[in-house]
């Protein structure tokens, strides 16, 4: 599929219909009503089609790739064997575990600050190595516990607010969460138990079952949609343009192609890469996807098959218009062609019949 003018087409056109070059006059065509050469050929015994008015406009198939962004490893004090891990692919939402370590489940929780410090209530009664009485502890960390809780439900005395301060209150939720988890009853919270993220994380690495934990790769819920193209190819996939995407063995997205650049390929050369947004989320396990996007070439102009178009001797085309006694050819102007179908212009209007030679 490529866009051809009159100029570049004429040759082409000539050879696609096949037909012999007419030899005319300037008196041979059609001005009018009463103008025109008619052939001997009956009307009635000729294949004829009508001139419509349309969009020359076709489907053009792009493989893709789809990148969940780069890789980040879960910070946790967790040590041990990993005794349950998800495949890659799988998204982990708020609340979820990510694995399980000695057979004790690492929960995801939603909070911008990691948990760099255990949780839990100070004993006020104690004292420093200055004298000083100790305080509870407090801080956004704090709040973002007191929040997982609350949203999980852990607030049987309704008592527990998110005020950023680890109280009585705050600890009897804890208690409740880790009973109801089959965690140790300690009322202390630190990483090997809860992980922070801002987001809902897609599992990155295949850690071994039966391994050692040493750590969790993931990556972003949100994913792009990647197309390497060659410069020229990359003009049917302008910038803000609508596209069809269907991941593999999925269903079809509707997608945008959100920005272009020009980036080093797998081989070194360099490539035009198309980024494309899709607004619902892709499956976690997609890695591959076919993207369609509708090329229209001309808008809202005359169209006839190409097989209607005959070649001049003297230069350009003309149609042939079937008339009560015969036919007259009518001089016509070609613009785009795709797909066996043109773009014509002249004295020719929607609705004229046109004769298709069989």
């Amino acid at each position: 599929m490529s866009r051809r003018s009159l100029l570049t087409s004429a040759v082409g056109l000539a050879v696609v219909i096949g037909a012999a070059t007419v030899a005319t006059t300037t008196d041979a065509f059609s001005n009018g009503a009463d103008a025109g050469s008619e052939s001997t050929a009956a009307s009635a015994s000729i294949d004829t089609v009508d001139v419509r008015r349309g969009d020359l406009s076709a489907d053009r198939e792009f493989k893709a790739s789809i990148s969940f962004g780069d890789p980040w490893s879960v910070t946790s004090a967790a040590a041990g064997t990993i005794t349950s891990q998800h495949r890659i692919g799988t998204i982990v939402g708020f609340g979820e575990t990510l694995l399980r370590i000695d057979d004790k489940p690492l929960f995801l929780a939603r909070g911008a600050m990691p948990m760099y410090r255990e949780l839990f209530k100070v004993d006020t009664r104690q004292r420093d190595l200055n004298g000083k009485r100790l305080e509870l502890l407090t801080g956004f960390d704090v709040g973002q516990l007191q929040s997982f809780l609350l949203d999980a439900g852990f607030d049987s005395d309704g008592k527990l607010e998110m005020d950023g301060i680890f109280g009585d209150s705050t600890m009897k939720a804890v208690k409740a969460w880790q009973e109801a988890v089959g965690l140790p009853i300690t009322g202390r919270v630190d990483s090997a138990q809860i992980v922070f993220a801002p987001q809902p994380v897609r599992i990155a690495s295949d850690s071994r079952v039966g391994a050692g934990f040493v750590g969790l790769e993931v990556n972003n819920v949100e994913s792009s949609v990647l197309i390497d193209t060659s410069n020229r190819d990359r003009g049917a996939l302008p910038v803000g343009s609508s596209v069809r995407v269907t991941p593999t063995n999925a269903t079809t997205l509707v997608g945008v192609v959100d920005e272009q650049e020009q980036v080093r390929g797998a081989d070194g050369s360099l490539v035009w890469r198309t980024t494309i947004t899709v607004d619902e989320a892709l499956p976690g396990d997609a890695s591959t996807a076919t993207v369609v996007v509708t090329e229209t070439l001309a808008e809202d102009v005359l169209i006839v098959p190409v097989g209607a178009l005959l070649a001049l001797a003297e230069g350009g085309f003309a149609v042939e218009v079937p008339t009560q006694t015969g036919t007259n050819l009518v001089r016509v102007e070609v613009g785009e062609v795709l797909d066996g179908q043109a773009e014509i212009s002249g004295d020719i209007a929607v609705g004229d019949r046109v004769v298709v030679p069989t």
